[in-house]
């Protein structure tokens, strides 16, 4: 890339280029934005942000662009505001702001089309339940049902249900194992069964049997290898084999063949740069 960066997005976009937003580099949180060609290998660098953010979302719309929420500013402190990119021409433009500022939290397309933010946390450190949803016909946010526990961290999964999965993170109690489920038909958010270790930092993978596994995670003393899958049939969690390497801040991939790629994160403050691979 042009610039050093953590803390950021990287969104797939339709024409199969990857778009990077934001983070944090080394002259502090960033605005810029880069294009990633994987025809050619190439970045380029394109229209920068309003407004520099790290922390934030990025999610790709049916309609091709990409809206970006939340996020924290060092002389803003947490983030209500949103912008959305246009590949189409390149440019960027503000749209209606989140009704709160947020940071770490999630935001998930849902088959209607629209997005549901949720959790995170604020500047001033209070953990946040609530949720709203964008509407991208109309460029409005609606508050809806609350988490019943507030939380970052956490991973968001859409079911082949359309309901919507929210497992761990962490909260004002410290590192979490309860899970809930949000169903857009109602606007209700409904507990369902603890996963056998509480966890934060971990991910969350739809596999081709409908089911989800989670993996690692940072629990509440230490760097997780165990692994755990849900049934949404049954709404109960069962253990699976352990990753061969302990690991949280890593990333999730379900492959054309259905297995799932677990890359890189962190162990023991320790970057990785080990890949494996789970066989459902």
């Amino acid at each position: 890339m042009a610039t050093a960066r953590e803390y950021h997005t990287a969104t797939l976009l339709n024409s199969s280029k990857v778009l990077v937003t934001g983070g944090w580099g080394l002259s502090g949180v960033l605005a810029s934005c880069e294009i990633y060609d994987p025809s050619t290998g190439q970045w380029n660098t394109i229209a920068s942000m309003a407004t520099a953010r790290d922390y934030h979302t990025a999610t790709l719309l049916n309609s091709g662009k990409v809206l970006i929420t939340g996020g924290f500013n060092p002389s803003s402190g947490s983030l209500a505001s949103c912008e959305i990119y246009d590949p189409s021409t390149g440019q960027w433009n503000t749209t209606t702001h989140m009704n709160t500022g947020r940071e770490q939290h999630t935001a998930t397309l849902l088959n209607s089309g629209k997005v549901l933010v949720t959790g995170g946390w604020t500047s001033s450190s209070i953990y946040l339940p609530s949720s709203e949803i964008y509407d991208p016909s109309t460029g409005q946010w609606n508050t809806t049902a609350s988490m019943a526990t507030a939380r970052r961290g956490h991973t968001v999964t859409l079911l082949n249900s359309s309901k919507v999965l929210v497992t761990g993170g962490h909260g004002s109690s410290g590192t979490l194992a309860s899970c809930e489920i949000y169903d857009p038909s109602t606007g209700e958010w409904n507990t369902t069964t603890l996963m056998a270790r509480a966890r934060e930092y971990h991910t969350a993978t739809l596999l081709n049997s409908t089911k989800v596994l989670v993996a690692g995670g940072y629990g509440s003393t230490a760097y997780l290898a165990d692994c755990e899958i849900y049934d949404p049939s049954t709404g109960q969690w069962n253990s699976t084999l352990e990753m061969l390497t302990t690991r949280g801040y890593h990333t999730a991939t379900l492959l054309n063949s259905h297995k799932i790629l677990l890359t890189g994160g962190s162990a023991l403050s320790t970057p990785l740069a080990s890949s494996e691979i789970y066989y459902p």
